[in-house]
């Protein structure tokens, strides 16, 4: 993979000496940034952009509607205030074309600069750190084409500055266009760093804590799981990779993205005793370094900032992903078989917990996301993307004999759109692959046609083939169906996804995106809330403690019945040793 991370290192300074030596060495546009975060702990933060070799009169820029990665609007521009912009020391015009276009006339084809405030986010801002995400903090230049970023950062004392951007020297940070720059977030304050080199590339670790976390579970899981995926993919696309964390004192988990780096947030006390404890989180925001930031469908970069930006193939994206973040934790011994046969169950369980599988195809849901609400129910394309995923390896394996898997289509999606289109000077990181590519791979690494596979379970809603994928490959899968007491509405491990309008549990005065702490005087987990409600009587008030914000509230519910399926996953006892052999190749189990 030496010759694609040379690409990547690279690809800005290339860019910019082919359109010197193309345009008569007339110097390309570029941008510098100046980012003032030393009074941050106060709430704002002050950006100046300066625009070099702009050779024109007038220039429009914008802030991004969206983040890539979060596939939903976001509205950065009522953020931003007092934009102001000078050329040669004379101020300017600068009208609002919309809440996130403004247009700068009368520039004279000199440099301009452009000043501006912002409000970021609470969540990402405090007194001893400011969390920077590019989309909602730089400016772009509107229909300019690539063009290289520079940044400085000005901090109070003894703050750090982390991030994946290339360091340029004399706490110069740049990128080699926006769409990298901008991918890149920065941790600014008081954090914790370490590092390690394995199989050479640097992996860096910046973490913003409350309190005390365990680094030598954490760095062991990583290492792991690095290990596992690049070797899948034969090395990594990167020389550094940088994870941001921050451990804090809120409930659940949330990662995203980014090129060479992922931020994630969790919990402080659950790593607190097990660093390890994040390894589900990070291995799968790890493997979007290939799944997503490189192979992505063709709508998915370069992007446009300025809306909607829609595909069918989420549930790939996002769910082959999950896929492969638990199957990792799994291959690398991080979890045991038993433990990853049961996370297998519970996704089985939660798809056929939700009707809505038999209306709603996944591949509509990855369409839609962008228009739903958070109290909009539909089908989950990471929960059903993920058994998509598991079904189609399986198959793969078991029609070639164990010959060929879903790691191949993997690797052959990663050759043909990401390492051969950047070799023939496409594009740094390739191109996306076209409608109907994820298709067309995997019939041609299994020498079949999973045309059908595609249309009953991908475009379509039919009940997946757990039983029949299991069975070919030396699995067994067993469901079962019985009645049990249940919320009325939907819940993602502690967390309430959505109440239903005019259910009791409106009435009752539960709320989308309370996390439940305790069910009927018993304190619950995501691991244990479904035992403790089954353990409820329908029709029988129980009390419910939410958080909610920063409150702790009792709500009394009345749990309904629900038919719930229950599911085990686990080697077939009748299988052959060919199946076997199919099952430890998986698995990764040496003989």
């Amino acid at each position: 993979m030496d010759r694609v991370r040379r690409f990547v290192m690279l690809g800005w300074v290339v860019a910019v000496a082919s359109v010197c030596v193309g345009q008569d060495a007339v110097p390309p546009v570029a941008v510098h940034y100046v980012v003032d975060a030393a009074e941050a702990g106060k709430g704002t933060v002050g950006i100046e952009m300066e625009i070099r070799n702009l050779r024109a009169d007038e220039v429009t820029v914008a802030i991004p509607a969206w983040r890539p990665g979060s596939y939903r609007l976001l509205d950065y521009g009522r953020r931003v205030r007092d934009v102001t912009a000078r050329a040669g020391g004379i101020a300017l015009d600068v009208r609002s074309v919309d809440k996130q276009t403004w247009k700068v006339t009368g520039i004279g084809k000199r440099d301009v600069t452009l000043r501006y405030r912002l409000t970021p986010d609470r969540v990402h801002i405090g007194p001893d750190h400011y969390f920077l995400e590019g989309p909602g903090t730089y400016f772009y230049v509107v229909d300019r084409g690539p063009v290289a970023c520079t940044v400085r950062f000005k901090v109070s004392e003894g703050w750090g500055i982390g991030t994946a951007l290339e360091d340029l020297g004399d706490g110069l940070y740049g990128a080699r266009d926006y769409d990298t720059f901008a991918d890149c977030p920065v941790e600014l304050g008081k954090f914790e760093s370490h590092a390690f080199v394995q199989d050479g590339v640097t992996y860096e670790l910046v973490v913003h804590s409350i309190g005390k976390w365990d680094s030598p579970g954490l760095l062991e899981a990583i290492k792991g799981i690095a290990r596992e995926q690049c070797r899948l993919f034969g090395g990594a696309p990167f020389d550094r990779y940088v994870f941001i964390y921050h451990f804090n004192n809120g409930f659940g988990g949330a990662g995203l993205e980014h090129l060479n780096s992922t931020d994630i947030a969790l919990p402080q006390m659950a790593l607190e005793a097990d660093g390890r404890a994040a390894a589900g989180i990070t291995s799968h925001e790890f493997f979007h370094a290939w799944n997503v930031k490189r192979i992505r469908p063709e709508p998915l970069g370069p992007f446009d900032y300025t809306r909607a930006v829609r595909t069918r193939d989420l549930w790939f994206c996002e769910g082959v992903t999950s896929y492969y973040g638990e199957l990792t934790l799994a291959r690398a011994r991080l979890i045991s078989e038993e433990e990853y046969f049961r996370h297998l169950a519970d996704e089985i369980e939660m798809l056929q917990g939700n009707p809505l599988r038999r209306k709603v195809s996944v591949a509509e849901s990855s369409w839609t996301v962008w228009d739903r609400k958070p109290a909009d129910r539909t089908v989950d394309y990471y929960n059903k993307g993920e058994l998509l995923g598991w079904l189609l390896d399986l198959r793969i394996r078991a029609l070639t004999a164990g010959e060929k898997s879903l790691d191949d289509v993997m690797r052959l999606l990663y050759e043909r759109y990401v390492v051969v289109p950047a070799k023939e000077g496409k594009g740094p990181i390739g191109v996306g692959y076209p409608e109907g590519g994820l298709l067309k791979a995997a019939n041609e690494v299994s020498g079949g046609d999973f045309s059908e596979f595609f249309k009953k379970y991908v475009e379509g809603t039919e009940e997946l083939p757990y039983e029949d994928g299991c069975k070919a490959a030396g699995l067994s899968a067993r469901l079962t169906v019985d009645t049990v007491a249940d919320l009325g509405s939907p819940l993602r491990g502690v967390r309430v996804e959505s109440v239903p309008s005019g259910s009791g549990d409106e009435e009752a005065g539960l709320k989308a995106g309370d996390r439940i702490l305790e069910v009927a005087g018993q304190k619950v987990t995501g691991q244990t809330l479904r035992r403790v409600l089954r353990g409820l009587k329908p029709g029988v008030e129980a009390a419910v403690k939410v958080k909610r914000g920063d409150e702790e509230i009792t709500v009394t519910l009345t749990p309904i019945a629900r038919e719930r399926t229950r599911a085990s996953v686990g080697r077939s006892a009748g299988a052959s040793s060919k199946q076997k052999k199919l099952v430890d190749d998986w698995l990764h189990v040496k003989p």
